[in-house]
């Protein structure tokens, strides 16, 4: 029986595939990691070329570390916090979460609420300012 995930597991490279045997494992069907598994073994890799697939591992971890913790600038925390409304702001909020930037994406929200309630104290203030005018 042929395996149906060989030809995709052929195309991904050395790191990718030790990745997924060993990191990865239980994120992938059980034919996915014997695919991965038999491409690893026909490429007969040396040792070098595997520390080098797990270092580029650990570059890739790393990266998505600062990625996820990395903060909004201040112009955007500005502008989330004045454009709070709409759709625009929550759908640039959306795609942080969706790539990765799990600290702007709170940040954003958190600047958009700050706006929202700073929008509502202004105008309490307003129609008081009004009504004790009269």
């Amino acid at each position: 029986m042929e395996n149906k995930f060989f030809e995709s597991m052929e195309k991904r490279s050395d790191s990718e595939l030790l990745e997924i045997v060993t990191k990865l494992r239980n994120d992938y069907q059980l034919e996915a990691v014997e695919a991965a598994e038999l491409v690893i073994k026909n490429r007969n890799l040396s040792t070098d070329q595997i520390e080098q697939a797990k270092q580029e591992i650990i570059e890739k971890e790393i990266s998505n570390d600062e990625k996820e913790n990395e903060s909004l600038s201040v112009v955007q925390k500005i502008l989330f916090f004045i454009f709070f409304w709409g759709v625009i702001p929550w759908a640039m909020a959306g795609t942080f979460k969706a790539n990765g930037f799990l600290k702007k994406y709170k940040d954003a929200w958190r600047f958009m609420k700050y706006g929202f309630f700073a929008f509502i104290g202004l105008n309490g203030l307003i129609l008081l300012i009004a009504y004790l005018s009269f």
